[in-house]
């Protein structure tokens, strides 16, 4: 038996990153992979690699992490398809990058959401 058979993950941020190292460990080890990202394509390729490795993952739609009730809907939808959630991989964030001196405040707002909020609003949802 795998360490994490039968277990429910929630992984945003399979698009790139982390969450695409993720997500194919946990299913590696028998987890039920439910992921998002807003780069939702992307998402979905990961959730290809992972059948393609035998593995089973779900990618229902665009996932934004900054949205909180985005994120509480894709929790809660979660959570009533497979009667609960066991794991909570919350470590989803996002970059822009661009010279400093040039780069909107609106970028920085982002990257900090993308970084702490999304965390914060996904273990909440939890």
């Amino acid at each position: 038996m795998k360490r994490l058979e039968s277990k429910v993950a929630l992984i945003p941020g399979t698009a790139r990153g982390r969450g695409t190292a993720a997500a194919p460990r946990f299913a590696a080890e028998g987890a039920l992979v439910v992921g998002g990202d807003l780069l939702h394509e992307e998402a979905v390729e990961t959730q290809r690699l992972i059948a393609r490795e035998g593995g089973t993952a779900l990618t229902p739609g665009p996932l934004d992490i900054t949205d909180g009730d985005a994120v509480r809907t894709w929790v809660e939808e979660a959570a009533d398809a497979f009667d609960g959630v066991d794991i909570v991989c919350a470590d989803a964030g996002a970059v822009r990058f661009g010279p400093v001196d040039s780069r909107p405040h609106d970028d920085s707002a982002f990257i900090l959401r993308a970084g702490l909020d999304s965390v914060r609003l996904t273990v909440r949802a939890a």
